[in-house]
Formats: structure tokens, sequence, C-alpha cells
């Protein structure tokens, strides 16, 4: 086969597959053009003999970078000549139903279209496909709108250009650390276990650590304001940032080069999509957001790297496997023992009871209009199932749920509501049964390889609204419960499919020689090579 075909395209989320068939493919390459000029160069996997699949993400072509505006054709390389890949004609007939709208905002738009054409000089017959990439932006913007973002646009300006000369001011960084948080108050999690071998290995000797932990994100207009400028003075003195959540600042300042920021995730992986993974519907914009502006982050395995790089928008590898610090010492027996003791001291009806943790997810859109429909848990029949086989039902929403659940005063015996709770991990360790849905704390709790069940009333609905990174029947490690009496049932009869945890475990952790606080701390502090 001295030509090359396109064969098929199609879509998984941001995903565009293209599948190609050429004989003996010596470079595992195909190159994006832009008129005469090589815009990108893809790598291809072999999938069958001469057969190959080249994946592109529309979001990050490479370096965060997406297709400008313009009409991209597909080539190989064939000897030291860059040749046209052409199209089968049932792809052909396909493309009309492939064009892509990317919604963002209300009034923008990042489209996909794909344009059949014959090359230039050709005569053969043989078709080709063009990619047409384009921001879109809506006529009918209302006056009051541009204006808006108009001052937005000036007002980022000015606050980053604030933030520069407070970053010369502060012009030598060397040994200064900053551990941070938007989202959570008190440190907590992946940063306090790297906080705390920091200081075990004297790090707080030599590097001057700094600490901000705070809300914003319910903070008003102008407290939000002063709050980041005053931010902003401490953030210009680092060398090493660690933020470990969604940090919005870091969408209207532009670090130096001598500050490295670096993410360690709150989260192991769940099902839920988050940052560009929901580009198109509910992500953030095509540059805009904070997730870019990653050095490094931190995820739990290899397995999970290309998730988080579809998440962030970042390359691959800046997305270091070091493990979550947080599970460092998750497993110890003293820890375990120690934090057991001191929770039935406090709850000594807990004691010789099996416990039943609920800990879902919450439901709409962001922090502020977060919620979690209460009337879906049946307090009575829980109750019930409690006293009949001496178990105690435990409430755990989701931070950003402020609502409460009202349990009745007569099943305050057996029903606890600890939403206000600090750690969830503390939790886990007394849980023999977790029920949850879309939530990533079945991370965490694998490891402990007990049952887990997934109480999803909402399945579909939220397959479909709020799109997720794996089909959830697909990969939830535990059953599947649609309705309430489902999942009553399964606890009942102890049907939790728990042979499903190991192949989740398997697939999402790596044994590591170091832990993953001493990772971070070897090879993004005290090693000077990973600061290029």
């Amino acid at each position: 086969m001295d030509k090359g075909y396109i064969t098929d395209i199609f879509w998984d989320r941001i995903y565009m597959n293209i599948i190609i068939e050429v004989n003996d493919l010596k470079k595992k390459e195909i190159y994006l053009f832009c008129g005469k000029n090589l815009f990108e160069t893809i790598e291809v996997e072999l999938i069958s003999e001469n057969k190959y699949k080249a994946v592109i993400n529309i979001t990050n072509i490479k370096n965060g970078r997406m297709l400008q505006n313009g009409s991209y054709s597909i080539k190989f390389m064939k000897g030291n000549q860059y040749q046209d890949l052409f199209i089968t004609t049932s792809l052909g007939y396909k493309l009309e139903n492939l064009d892509r709208i990317y919604r963002y905002k209300k009034y923008y738009a990042y489209t996909i279209n794909f344009e059949v054409k014959e090359p230039k000089g050709t005569k053969s017959g043989e078709l080709v496909c063009l990619l047409k990439s384009r921001f879109m932006v809506s006529n009918d913007i209302p006056f009051k709108i541009r204006l808006k973002k108009r001052i937005a646009k000036w007002a980022k300006k000015a606050f980053n250009l604030m933030f520069k000369v407070f970053d010369v001011i502060h012009s030598n960084k060397k040994d200064r650390i900053l551990l941070m948080s938007e989202t959570r108050s008190p440190i907590s999690g992946n940063l306090k276990a790297l906080d705390e071998r920091m200081k075990e290995r004297g790090l707080d000797k030599k590097y001057k650590i700094t600490y901000s932990f705070e809300k914003t994100l319910e903070l008003g207009r102008i407290q939000l304001l002063f709050r980041w400028i005053s931010l902003s003075w401490i953030i210009s003195k680092q060398e090493k940032i660690f933020v470990d959540d969604y940090s919005p600042i870091f969408k209207y300042i532009d670090l130096g080069k001598k500050t490295k920021l670096i993410q360690v995730w709150h989260a192991g992986v769940g099902f839920k999509s988050v940052g560009y993974a929901r580009f198109g519907f509910a992500g953030p914009e095509p540059y805009d957001s904070c997730h870019r502006k990653y050095n490094y982050a931190i995820v739990g395995s290899k397995e999970l790297i290309p998730v988080y790089s579809e998440v962030f928008g970042i390359e691959k590898d800046k997305i270091l496997p070091y493990g979550l610090p947080r599970l460092d010492n998750f497993l110890d027996e003293n820890k375990k023992e120690e934090v057991k003791e001191k929770l039935y001291e406090s709850y000594p009806i807990f004691i010789n009871k099996q416990i039943i943790l609920f800990a879902p997810t919450y439901r709409g859109k962001g922090q502020k209009r977060a919620y979690y429909p209460f009337e879906r848990i049946d307090l009575d029949k829980m109750y019930q199932l409690c006293e009949k086989h001496n178990y105690i039902f435990i409430i755990k929403m989701h931070p950003f749920v402020k609502e409460h659940v009202e349990i009745p005063e007569a099943y305050k015996d057996r029903i606890f509501d600890f939403s206000d709770y600090d750690d969830i991990n503390d939790l886990l360790y007394i849980t023999n049964i977790l029920i949850t849905d879309y939530s990533s704390n079945i991370y965490d709790f694998s490891l402990l390889n007990r049952p887990i069940l997934f109480y999803t009333f909402d399945l579909e609905k939220y397959e479909l609204m709020n799109k997720v990174h794996r089909p959830i029947r697909e990969y939830a490690p535990g059953k599947i419960c649609n309705t309430f009496e489902e999942l009553l049932k399964a606890i009942e009869e102890k049907d939790f499919e728990i042979e499903k945890l190991q192949e989740y475990r398997e697939k999402n952790f790596d044994i590591k020689e170091k832990k993953a606080a001493d990772l971070i701390i070897d090879n993004l502090i005290l090693k000077g090579e990973n600061d290029d």
C-alpha cells in the first residue's frame, strides 16, 4: 500500500481518534499542516498490521495549545516527503456527522468541522479531509456583558501587573515554600501529610514554609479582592507553591520562572469529570484557567496520567505518579488503632457495632449551588435495618453541601450526621461498608479491601448532564444500586460484588520503594534538575 488512508474518525469527549491504514509507517507519526506550514507532530500507535491510531486532544495539542483558527490537512511521511492521507468513501459520508461545537461561557464556542476536498494538482480521484477550527463569538452579546468583559479584561491585566511588581520586589525566592488552598481550611489531606513529612526531615530549618488556607470562593467580591492582593504578595515571595485543589487566583497572575506551581490534587480518582474533561458544557475557557499554570501535578499511579493530563490541560510529562502523601501511612496499624481509639472514646456507642458510612458527592453546579436530595434517603427503613443487624449509619456530606439532613430524635442512637467532621479518612478506619456514588472517596477506602456500594439513583442523568471520565457500570469497584430498596437489599444479603475491588486496586495504585511525600521532597524540592 503506497498510499495512506484515513478509514475512520470518532470522538471520545475532547479526544479525536483517527484510524489510519498505511503500509510500513516507519515513523510512528502523522503531521498536521496549516496551509504549507507544519503545525504539529502527532504520535500514532500500531493497533494491527498496517493499521494505526492517532489520538488528538483538541484542548491540548501540545503545551496547552489548541488548533487556532484555520484549516488543517493530515499527512504522513513517505521516504523523505510528506504525503497526503486520503479518506475512504465511507468516511467521507460520515464526516458531516462528526462536526463538534464546544461552548464555553454563554456567548462563545470553539468549533471543529470537516471538509472533503480533492488535493491540488492531482487527478487520481482521491479525496482528503481538512480539519477546520474556529473560535466563535455570538453577534448578540448584550452591551452590558461586553462592557463587563472588557472591564474584567483590564482588571485582570492590572492585577497581573501588580503581581509582577511584587514578583520583582521579591526577586530572591530561594528556599521559600508556600502550602495553600482556596477551598479548604485548615490544612488537611495531602498538604498536611507533606508538611508533616517535611518537618520530620528537618526541612523547616532550611526552608521558610508559609501557609495560606482560606475558603476564598465563599467571600464577597470586595473581600476577595483584598484577600487576593494580600495573597499575591505572599505568592510573589515563593520558590515552590503546593496547592491541593482548584485555586482560581492563578488564573489571574503569571508566575515568574523562579516559581514552580505544583498541584497535589486532593482526589485519587472518582467518576465525575472536572477541569478540561468538561470542556464544551461546564469546563474552563480554552486558555483562561488556573489548571494550565501547573508546572507539575501529582497523581496516584501511572494509570491516572492520561486522566489528569486531560483534566488539567497540561502535558503528560508534567503529571508525576508519585502517589498521594495522605495515603503514605494510611495502612499503618498504629495509626489506624490510634484514630479508632479516639473515635471510640468520643463515641462509645460505636464500639462493637458495624459502621455504614454514607458519603456521596454533591449535586448542582459548583460550590455555591451544591446540594444533595435528602428525600432519596429513607431514614425510617435504614433505622430498621440498623436495629436488626446492630449497624450504625453515619452520614458524611460533601463539604460543598451546607444543608444538614434532619435526623428524628428517635433515630439518633443509630443514625449520625458527621458532615462537619474534618477528615473523612478517620471515619474510613471504622467503616465496614461504604456507600457512595460518583465520589473519589472510593480511592482511599479501596485500600482497606472492604465492601463499597454505589447508590446511583440518578446514574443516567448524572452521566449525561455532568459527564464522567469512565463509565460507572464498567469501572465501579462494587455493586451498583439504583433504588434505596436495592441498596437495603444488598446490605441485608451482603451482596457487595467485592471481587471488583482487586481489579480496581491493580489499575489505580503503583508499588513504590519510597512514599509519596518523600518522592515529592526528593524530586521537586531538594533536586534542582526538575526546575528547568
